[in-house]
């Protein structure tokens, strides 16, 4: 297959984003949910590299930290971002309803799988995110299958984990372990004394470093890294798509276009190396069709996050069992920002 209509409509936009930024005068700027700054390093280098003279900014932060200002500055009728991409699909849906979305369907579009993106193009399921769990490779004696056994001696004070309350993503998970295996298992996790930090890259990052030997919601993983990422034999893990959508009040509306079409392209998708949204790009490294993974569900956690009263009782429980979140933002922690540029 072919996608010249995908590089006619890139190369198009290209020029219509050049010409806007010598009349705007202002640099594009995306607004990405995260928790590390060095995040979209790989997605920013790459839009740089294709399209050279378009001057953009990637801002990460949590996506329930991007949203509050996104909710303040629409209300006050003005908006930083020209697009953004976050962790919190109810907001999508809820911008849709409020009509302050801008629809936009690029050659690309149509061949996101169902359910991603808006019909109507508010909003697209622009790539595949997903948590895995993580051990130490060289000082773990046995293979973990499943979550439960993270609750073996072995790992006892020598989990780190992102408080369950402090992420959704993450709290997601953990709602389907309670529902596997019963609130006892929060019971026997407090027992094994886990370390709890902020954000999920940090905990990933630190699995077989600082006598840290698992974390039930991690990273997948590199063979150069010293821990090890397993997909559960038959527990319930986490995958999503991330969505991106553009405003009404874009300013910088045709290299709104341009990023969107990209990161729905053939080329972008492609080029990731991971799951796709999209339904003709074929998976590297080893991984299966996503479809072939029945304890996975993407659209699952897109319907779970709806549900805001069931999340707000499982934050309070992971509170009351766990205690408050504690530390600054992980975007803000200077001992964290060792952690993620690997200069432990």
């Amino acid at each position: 297959m072919t996608y010249q209509n995908e590089t006619a409509e890139l190369e198009a936009l290209y020029v219509l984003a050049k010409a806007e930024t010598k009349v705007n005068n202002k640099p594009f700027l995306v607004w990405a949910g995260g928790d590390a700054p060095n995040q979209q390093d790989q997605l920013y280098a790459q839009f740089k590299e294709r399209f050279p003279g378009i001057d953009i900014e990637i801002v990460v932060d949590l996506s329930k930290y991007h949203d509050l200002k996104i909710y303040e500055q629409l209300n006050d009728g003005y908006l930083e971002p020209d697009v953004v991409m976050l962790q919190t699909m109810n907001d999508f849906e809820n911008w849709t309803k409020m009509g302050v979305l801008e629809p936009f369907k690029s050659e690309g579009f149509s061949h996101i799988r169902e359910g991603y993106s808006d019909p109507e193009g508010y909003f697209i399921g622009a790539f595949i995110f997903a948590f895995l769990p993580q051990y130490a490779k060289e000082e773990v004696g046995f293979i973990p299958q499943n979550y439960k056994d993270f609750l073996n001696p072995i790992f006892k004070d020598k989990l780190v984990l992102t408080p369950p309350h402090d992420d959704d993503a993450v709290l997601y998970v953990f709602d389907h372990i309670i529902k596997k295996y019963g609130i006892e298992f929060l019971y026997e996790l407090k027992k094994q004394n886990p370390t709890f930090v902020r954000g999920t890259a940090a905990p990933a990052a630190l699995v077989g470093q600082k006598g840290f030997l698992g974390n039930i919601v991690g990273y997948p993983t590199y063979p150069d890294q010293p821990s090890q990422s397993f997909i559960p034999e038959d527990d319930f893990f986490i995958t999503w798509p991330q969505r991106a959508a553009m405003f009404k009040l874009t300013e910088n509306k045709a290299a709104a276009r341009l990023f969107l079409a990209f990161l729905a392209s053939h080329e972008f998708q492609s080029s990731r190396g991971f799951w796709s949204t999209r339904t003709d790009v074929t998976e590297l490294g080893g991984l299966n069709p996503l479809d072939d993974y029945k304890n996975t569900d993407p659209l699952d956690f897109i319907s779970w996050m709806r549900d805001r009263k069931h999340i707000h009782e499982l934050r309070t429980t992971f509170k009351d069992i766990f205690g408050e979140v504690k530390g600054v933002s992980p975007l803000k922690d200077p001992s964290l920002f060792r952690v993620y540029y690997k200069t432990l």
